[in-house]
């Protein structure tokens, strides 16, 4: 049996004064499935999960994430963002805290941890993502392939539902993002919901269950991988294909 969806939207509207980001988009992810987004910039990719996290209110239609829907009330939207980890182009990492500090502050403040479980999360979370030596550090010591390992851990602190990734591997040199897209790959093996907007589609190939090619904020394909790489039929996608692989 199909697993539940745990993000559905149904068609969802988001405008930026006289921009229309998202038109109407409907998605529905099940929980442990992992969908890779992709498509040109502009096309809505990041918006749609900004909208998912709420860190950006939508115009129309509706959401709904880990049964709570939006738009909804302050208590929702504190339990969606609990639940939902969210991992961006910039590391965004405290610079006055150490690597330690950065990822067991959350789970403190949100889900009252104590200070030993916090920290032993932390610990564990970092030798996850390959960086245990370094938890004592502070961010601007660490490359940048080692301060975006240090965010993952991070989000997966809060032992959320669902994980968001926004390219998170565009601002790396080429040689970090190998190490990145290990930790995301591992995370995808272990059954985490994961919704990852990317440019690197050898990985989408590999990890994801299917891919979404957004175009002028709506999803204009949607199919496992192989369908996916073998489209014809969208000259949007073959376009966008030719020049990306």
């Amino acid at each position: 049996m199909a697993a539940e969806a745990i993000i559905t939207c149904e068609g969802v509207v988001k405008r930026f004064r006289g921009f229309v980001a998202l038109k109407g988009v409907d998605l529905a992810v099940r929980a442990g499935e992992v969908v890779c987004i992709v498509g040109p910039s502009g096309g809505g990719k990041s918006t749609l999960l900004r909208t998912i996290n709420a860190l950006e209110s939508i115009d129309g239609g509706s959401i709904t994430v880990d049964g709570r829907r939006l738009p909804g009330s302050g208590r929702d939207v504190r339990h969606i963002r609990r639940e939902v980890g969210m991992v961006f182009q910039s590391f965004n990492l405290f610079p006055h805290m150490t690597v330690r500090r950065n990822v067991a502050l959350a789970p403190m403040r949100a889900r009252k941890l104590g200070a030993a479980e916090a920290n032993a999360r932390a610990e564990r979370l970092l030798a996850r993502v390959g960086i245990a030596e370094q938890i004592d550090k502070y961010p601007d010591q660490l490359s940048g392939g080692q301060q975006q390992r240090v965010a993952i851990a991070r989000a997966l602190a809060m032992e959320p539902r669902v994980m968001l990734f926004d390219e998170p591997t565009s601002a790396l040199d080429p040689e970090m993002v190998k190490e990145v897209l290990e930790v995301m790959r591992e995370l995808a093996g272990s059954g985490m919901t994961m919704l990852v907007v990317t440019h690197e589609l050898a990985f989408a190939r590999e990890v994801a269950d299917r891919i979404l090619f957004m175009v002028e904020g709506a999803i204009a394909v949607a199919a496992p991988p192989k369908e996916f790489f073998a489209n014809t039929a969208d000259a949007r996608l073959a376009s966008f294909l030719s020049k990306m692989l």
